[in-house]
């Protein structure tokens, strides 16, 4: 992944406020769909882009690209019995980070990764909020391809 980098105080502040206010909420929607208490790492300073900070409250900013579509990534594939045993007994660990080398804009497919119980999800922030959908779409075709 690309080198991290200090973040400022407004970005400090920026995130803790979020995860009080959404992420935390969010997150316990993704360890509901899966059934079990698993690891949720998010990669703050890769995904905090500089002079931004006032904008990471925003759907469009980090929830609609990252959090929300893998809600509802997990929540389908989580919907039937066998889909949450799967789920169960495979994934670990979600780590989700922005790696501005290897980021798609578009192709969402190329930035899901599962291995070794860990499902990483690298996304460009702030872009094509739009496509909750789709970004859904690509984690679930990776899980399903390799659960």
């Amino acid at each position: 992944m690309s080198e991290q980098r200090t973040l400022n105080l407004a970005e400090r502040r920026a995130i803790a406020a979020y995860q009080e206010e959404t992420f935390n909420g969010l997150k316990a929607q993704m360890i509901e769909a899966v059934g079990k208490d698993i690891t949720i790492d998010v990669e703050w300073a890769a995904l905090a882009l500089p002079d931004q900070a006032e904008r990471y409250s925003r759907e469009d900013f980090w929830t609609n690209i990252f959090f929300v579509p893998t809600v509802k990534a997990l929540s389908d594939l989580g919907a039937d019995a066998m889909g949450k045993e799967a789920l169960q007994g495979a994934l670990q660990r979600i780590v989700f980070t922005y790696d501005e080398a290897t980021a798609p804009s578009m192709a969402y497919e190329n930035g899901v990764s599962f291995a070794d119980g860990t499902l990483t999800i690298n996304f460009k922030p702030f872009t094509n909020a739009d496509y909750i959908d789709d970004r859904a779409s690509a984690i679930v075709k990776e899980l399903e391809r390799k659960l």
